[in-house]
C-alpha cells in the first residue's frame, strides 16, 4: 500500500490559488459512496426536476412508510433544489439517522443554498476520513526501529510529544494507539500545513531519546487501516 504524500502535496498546491468559501465534509464517508452519491445527484439534476416538487419529497422524508430507494431519491433531490425548507428537512432527517447518504445530501444542500445567496465561489473538499471546519482528518502509521517493541518510557514519550507538536501546528490530535512494534495516529490539521515536515519533526524529536522510531511512515486521508493492512506493512 503506497502512502499519499505526493497526493497531499498536489492537493495543497491546488488549493493555494483557489478563491472562495471552502466546505469540508466532516463525516467519514467512503470515497466510493461519495462518488455514487454525486453520480446519482447529477442524474437527478439532468432528468427529474420537471415532474417533482420539494413539498412532495419532504413528505417522503417525513413518512415512516417510504422505501430506502424513495428516501435516497428525496435526499438527493432536495439537496440540489436550493430551497431553505428542503435544507431544514434534510437537516432534521440527518439528526435522526446520520447515515452516509444523508451526510452527503446535507453538505450539498448547504453549498447549493450558499451559492444562491452569495456571490462567493463555493468549493467542496471531501476525503474518505472527512474533517472539521477548515481542517482535514488524516491517519498515519509508524513503525518502531528494527521492529522492536516499544518500552513503557517510549510509549509515554510518544503520547506526550505527538499531541504537543500537532497542537503547535494548530491541529487537533484525536487518537493515538500504540501497539507492540507500531503506533497509529488520527488527527485533524489545516490543509495548508506541510504535514510531511510536521511528522518528520515529531519523529526526530522522539528519536533524540533513543532513536526508536523508523523514519518511514504512511499518511493518508482516505481511510483508517485495518489490522491486516497494518500487518502487511510491517512485513515490508
Amino acid at each position: 500500500m503506497k502512502n499519499d504524500r505526493n497526493a497531499l502535496k498536489e492537493l495543497q498546491l491546488s488549493l493555494e490559488n483557489l478563491k472562495g468559501n471552502l466546505h469540508v465534509l466532516e463525516t467519514n464517508v467512503p470515497v466510493e459512496k461519495q462518488m455514487e452519491y454525486f453520480r446519482f445527484s447529477e442524474a437527478i439534476r439532468n432528468d427529474s426536476f420537471n415532474n417533482r416538487t420539494v413539498e412532495e419529497q419532504i413528505k417522503v422524508l417525513n413518512s415512516g412508510r417510504s422505501s430506502p430507494s424513495e428516501i435516497k431519491f428525496a435526499l438527493a433531490f432536495l439537496a440540489i433544489s436550493g430551497n431553505v425548507k428542503a435544507y431544514r428537512a434534510i437537516e432534521t432527517y440527518y439528526e435522526l439517522h446520520s447515515d452516509d447518504w444523508a451526510a452527503m445530501s446535507l453538505m450539498q444542500a448547504k453549498i447549493t443554498l450558499e451559492s444562491e445567496f452569495s456571490d462567493e465561489k463555493q468549493i467542496f473538499i471531501s476525503t474518505g476520513l472527512g474533517g472539521k471546519g477548515s481542517r482535514l482528518r488524516f491517519f498515519a502509521f509508524f513503525k518502531s526501529k528494527d521492529r522492536k517493541y516499544f518500552s513503557d518510557y517510549q510509549k509515554e514519550l510518544i503520547e506526550k510529544e505527538i499531541p504537543y507538536y500537532i497542537q503547535n501546528y494548530h491541529g487537533i490530535p484525536e487518537e493515538i494507539n500504540i501497539h507492540g512494534e507500531y503506533f497509529t495516529l488520527l488527527f485533524l490539521i489545516h490543509i495548508q500545513v506541510d504535514i510531511k515536515a510536521m511528522l518528520e519533526e515529531i519523529i526526530d524529536e522522539c528519536n533524540q531519546y533513543g532513536d526508536f522510531i523508523d523514519k518511514g511512515f504512511i499518511i493518508t486521508n482516505v481511510k483508517v487501516f485495518s489490522e491486516d493492512e497494518i500487518r502487511n506493512e510491517l512485513l515490508k
